[in-house]
This record gives structure tokens, C-alpha cells and sequence, in this order.
């Protein structure tokens, strides 16, 4: 993959929604209360996938809605428990990207989503590892 989105996948802000809290994680970063809430709920791994901007192609807001609406039905229909999240970029010129945080799914079935939906990436982690960033081109 080339530099320039190596570098901005690296710099975005992933941000997970939980009942009561919003954590911020970035790739290969220690998050303490992250991983706390994460035990507390058992969640040994995970994975956050976007359905916005196929293949970093931007699209309007509503085909992008529409897409990640199509994300969650799969994620639902596989029996997922989620969060809400979201991608929030280190730059200006592109806009947060709303996301789902997907609980105890495998790297095989998070890969598996991702490039159903032309991802370029996800973030994947779990229980004994730091976030990793995961290509799929």
C-alpha cells in the first residue's frame, strides 16, 4: 500500500462507544481503560470495520450510510454483538468515518467483511495483542 495512506491509517483516532465511555484508540498504542472495559465485557477479540469510501474512493454521505446500513445487517445476521464507532482522521481533508467495533469475531471473518465491503484495512486486535492494522489489498 503506499505511503500516504500507511501514514493516515496510522494517524487516525479510533473511537469506540460504550454505555459509558468513548475510547480513543490509535494503532500499536497501549489503551489501560480500553483494555479493562474490553475484559470486563469479554472480548477477546475484535475487529473495526467501516463500510465508508470503498478502497479510500470517497463517496456522498448517503451511499455511504447506505453501505455501512448493509454492514450491520451483516454483522447482525452473524450474531455480532457492536459498538459504535468511528475513524476519526489526523487531517482536514477527510471526514470521519462511522464505524462499527465488532466483538469476539475472528481475523479470518473481520478480513472476510472487510474486503466484502472493498476496505483497503481494518483494525483488528485482541487479548494479547495490540491493535494491529490489517491489510486487505
Amino acid at each position: 500500500m503506499n505511503e500516504f495512506l500507511q501514514k493516515a491509517y496510522m494517524e487516525t483516532t479510533y473511537q469506540i462507544v460504550g454505555k459509558k465511555d468513548t475510547y480513543k484508540l490509535r494503532l500499536d498504542t497501549l489503551n489501560h481503560e480500553f483494555n479493562i472495559w474490553c475484559k470486563k465485557c469479554n472480548i477477546k477479540s475484535w475487529a473495526f470495520i467501516t463500510a465508508f469510501n470503498p478502497f479510500s474512493n470517497e463517496l456522498s454521505k448517503f451511499e455511504n450510510e447506505l453501505l455501512n446500513s448493509q454492514l450491520q445487517k451483516i454483522i447482525l445476521k452473524e450474531g455480532y454483538n457492536f459498538n459504535l464507532g468511528k475513524g476519526v482522521p489526523a487531517n482536514d481533508n477527510w471526514s470521519a468515518e462511522e464505524s462499527f467495533f465488532i466483538h469476539n469475531i475472528t481475523l479470518s471473518n473481520a478480513k472476510k467483511i472487510g474486503i466484502q465491503f472493498n476496505q483497503n484495512a481494518i483494525v483488528f486486535g485482541d487479548s494479547d495483542n495490540l491493535q494491529k492494522l490489517i491489510w486487505l489489498v
